[in-house]
């Protein structure tokens, strides 16, 4: 009974941490500083610097397809930034498109329980 109270705790969580990602967005300049290629497949991890309308420069994670020393237009937040919207969505909904059927599959496995159960007491 705690697997379902779970994976629904988790469909909650994923919603909420890509909508601060994206609530949060606003259009930018990305001033690429470094990328660093000693990760997993050589995918670079990037660092860069950007201003927020409220005047404030952000330096953190750059995602999306960047070279160091590039300058491009992009999203950020007080967190990260990124070249394409896109690169924060994808993942999540690629995530909720395997939970939500198996959330959907896990209810109806228990309702089918607790059915059984409730006939054998009669």
């Amino acid at each position: 009974m705690l697997l379902p109270i779970a994976l629904v705790a988790i469909v909650l969580v994923i919603p909420v941490s890509v909508g601060r990602n994206l609530i949060g967005a606003e259009r930018v300049s990305i001033s690429v500083d470094s990328c660093d290629r000693s990760g997993p497949k050589s995918t670079p991890e990037c660092r860069g610097t950007w201003r927020l309308a409220d005047g404030s420069t952000v330096t953190g994670g750059v995602g999306g397809a960047v070279r160091q020393g590039e300058q491009i237009d992009g999203w950020g937040n007080r967190n990260s930034a990124t070249d394409n919207l896109m690169s924060w969505l994808v993942p999540p909904l690629m995530g909720a498109a395997v939970l939500v059927p198996f959330l959907i599959l896990m209810g109806f496995l228990c309702r089918r329980v607790l059915q059984a159960r409730a006939r054998r007491r009669h």
